[in-house]
């Protein structure tokens, strides 16, 4: 699954994505990033989000100095693609996923250690940030999380003046920082959920009650998928900045402790067919946390649409109308374009819908076309199905 679709599993960033501030320059950086990356899909041009800067001050905090700093850095990096229309007197902001992709598969980059000054001898030199002292007596704290302010240019505002930092108040969550946003939207996160949903998945869940956030549910997973490589003489090493998208886009999909056995179970398997000898991985791992997923959708389809008198084709088998595709559109959160034809939004919507039987009915669909390679580029190997290549 590509870095983008995982991100749309997530939901919408109702707290920015912190891991994200080291490849991206910064806090306000990734603040930016994922305010402009939620809007995208909801875009109505296909040069991407039009915001003026009051409406980003007031959905995100920054202010306009902050802004043109994130922006510089968001483009540095290769993530942000702006189009600017004179005559409109418009900005469009569109995120280059393609480039977010790569920017994710390289290392994260390294913090610089702070230094501390060496003071000559004779004299009492303080650190910079200790100068300043509250009236308690104490240092006032310093943000150890924003490198970018120390060479952050400090531009003049459009009109001259001082524009004073909105009233998009942050507040600490879980180890996150929330971010102000202007909508009404309290069921998006619902919405991102499958198709169906299958209730005894709620009822495995129960093994999982000791962890009640979802970073307890993370490390769960992560601890068990390291503990089944163990007792099989395997030592798995989880790649913090890569491989924990995959792992959160598990919490968020509510796979419990048995589907990520089984998952791993057929993953050995694999390897086991192949002769590899190696230690899995969590990426590797995923592609059968998909298919595992997917059967889940399919059992709950299939129950969900067997009453009598029940003619219709069962919820899981979405992809084979233009009814159901543009209704799973609606919950992955991809919009159908104007005069975009049916197949054309089926292969956008498998995508942003993950790994599943949807993948084959698409690829099948398009076998044979001149376009069928563009297709295949487009949804990427990670939604390939495990056999493609045989």
């Amino acid at each position: 699954m590509r870095a983008a679709d995982v991100l749309r599993e997530l939901g919408r960033p109702i707290a920015y994505y912190p891991f994200l501030s080291r490849y991206l320059g910064g806090v306000n950086a990734s603040v930016l990033f994922c305010q402009i990356f939620y809007w995208q899909d909801k875009a109505t041009s296909e040069l991407g989000v039009h915001k003026t800067v009051e409406e980003l001050e007031e959905e995100t905090g920054l202010s306009y100095e902050e802004q043109r700093a994130a922006r510089a850095k968001l483009r540095a990096c290769g993530v942000l693609i702006e189009t600017a229309k004179r005559i409109e007197h418009r900005t469009y902001f569109r995120i280059d996923e393609d480039a977010l992709e790569r920017l994710l598969e390289s290392p994260a980059p390294e913090r610089a250690p702070r230094k501390s000054p060496s003071p000559r001898v004779g004299k009492s030199h303080l650190p910079r940030w200790e100068k300043s002292i509250s009236g308690d007596g104490k240092s006032p704290p310093h943000e150890m999380d924003k490198p970018e302010l120390a060479s952050e240019e400090k531009p003049m505002p459009r009109d001259g003046e001082n524009h004073a930092r909105g009233n998009g108040n942050s507040h600490p969550v879980n180890g996150t920082e929330t971010t102000a946003e202007i909508t009404s939207e309290t069921t998006a996160a619902a919405a991102r959920e499958g198709p169906s949903v299958d209730n005894s998945a709620a009822a495995a869940a129960d093994e999982q009650k000791a962890g009640t956030t979802p970073l307890d549910a993370e490390a769960q997973l992560t601890d068990l998928l390291i503990g089944l490589e163990a007792e099989r003489g395997k030592r798995l090493v989880v790649d913090r900045s890569r491989d924990r998208l995959h792992i959160v886009t598990w919490v968020g999909r509510a796979v419990t402790h048995a589907e990520l056995r089984e998952a791993h179970k057929c993953a050995v398997a694999a390897r086991d067919r192949d002769d590899d000898s190696r230690a899995l991985n969590v990426g590797f791992v995923a592609r059968f946390v998909d298919e595992v997923l997917a059967a889940r959708q399919r059992e709950a389809g299939g129950a969900s649409d067997s009453g009598p008198g029940n003619a219709a084709a069962p919820a899981s088998d979405w992809w084979l109308s233009d009814s159901g595709t543009g209704a799973q559109g609606k919950r992955v959160r991809v919009d159908r374009r104007p005069n975009e034809s049916t197949p054309e939004y089926l292969v956008r919507v498998a995508k942003a819908s993950g790994r599943g039987p949807w993948i084959d009915h698409v690829l099948k669909s398009w076998q044979g076309s001149t376009r069928y390679q563009q297709i295949i580029d487009f949804l990427g190997a990670e939604l390939l199905p495990s056999d493609f290549y045989a």
